[in-house]
């Protein structure tokens, strides 16, 4: 069975750079096959169904959160609109220039409401979660402040890809447990949520070495030591297309001692929403470059979708 398209045409991506996760890419992303007990087979839209390739560009010169909450309209609103989109919401000045249909209001004043449209909202396949609307509310009241996340380049593929720009050490985000939650570095499975696994997980004389690992939080810029969020399915589509799943522990922690064949991608899945991490990778330590402060290649930490 095909994975759940629907979902993965309005998905979020993740951030990454030199190994680590940075965004919408081209991605043919036919659905995974699956292999073994550990596969997971997210239900299907049914037979004839197609991923769109969507027009290859990421939000530029906005902050990172909000680029990341406009990753969900680039499937339509991309550099090429589509879909029976009109215009593009790619760049700070697109956001700010006035709307076409109502001068007195800006372009990211519009999104916002149609993000709220029950009638017609967007992106059209349902309305995004109350977070991220509100994380685009909150930089609409707080003056339309121009960011630096989404700088591009070109892949070896010949696709463009974004990359979060070096977080500026004079304002750095805040760090909020949200679960309240302080995880200790006794030895065991719990341990030492938010940091990178490899650290210490080096095999040989030193702790066992984990093929994947990383911590689930529910926002992007927690602390190393807090609980993230429990239950929730990771699942691993290797190079051959088979699928491998890791849940989260009560840590938020999820951990992989069989190695997959590389590259890999991967999705965090909770309930009917997924967030999918689009561009093959072959680094399995996710917590070293998903870091709270977005210090290492991504804009922050893995978070449910």
């Amino acid at each position: 069975m095909n994975l759940r398209l629907s979902y993965l045409a309005s998905t979020l991506v993740l951030a990454a750079v030199a190994g680590c996760y940075t965004g919408s890419a081209v991605d043919n992303n036919k659905g995974p096959t699956t292999s073994g007990t550990d596969s997971t087979d997210p239900a299907s839209e049914g037979p004839g169904a197609q991923v769109k390739t969507p027009a290859v560009a990421a939000p530029t010169g906005l902050p990172c959160d909000v680029a990341q909450v406009l990753n969900e309209c680039s499937d339509c609103h991309g550099s090429t609109p589509s879909g029976g989109a009109t215009n593009t919401l790619l760049s700070f000045e697109d956001l700010t220039a006035k709307s076409d249909d109502d001068p007195t209001k800006t372009v990211a004043d519009v999104a916002l409401a149609r993000m709220r449209s029950a009638d017609r909202p967007m992106p059209p396949t349902g309305l995004l979660p109350d977070a991220q609307v509100a994380t685009f509310e909150a930089w609409i009241t707080g003056g339309l402040q121009k960011g630096s996340c989404g700088q591009t380049r070109a892949t070896d593929a010949g696709t463009v890809t974004s990359v979060p720009a070096t977080p500026d050490p004079a304002t750095p985000p805040t760090l909020v447990c949200t679960s309240g939650k302080t995880v200790s570095n006794r030895p065991g499975p719990l341990m030492a949520a938010g940091v990178a696994c490899g650290q210490c997980h080096t095999g040989g004389d030193g702790p066992p070495l984990f093929a994947m690992a990383g911590t689930l939080f529910p926002t992007l810029h927690e602390p190393d030591k807090c609980a993230g969020v429990t239950g929730v399915n990771v699942l691993i589509i290797d190079a051959n297309g088979d699928t491998h799943t890791m849940t989260t522990n009560q840590s938020g922690n999820f951990t992989r001692y069989t190695p997959v064949p590389l590259p890999y991608r991967a999705m965090v899945i909770s309930g009917n929403e997924i967030r999918e991490m689009k561009t093959p990778q072959m680094n399995g330590d996710c917590n070293s470059c998903h870091t709270g402060l977005g210090t290492g290649g991504a804009p922050g930490r893995v978070t449910t979708p």
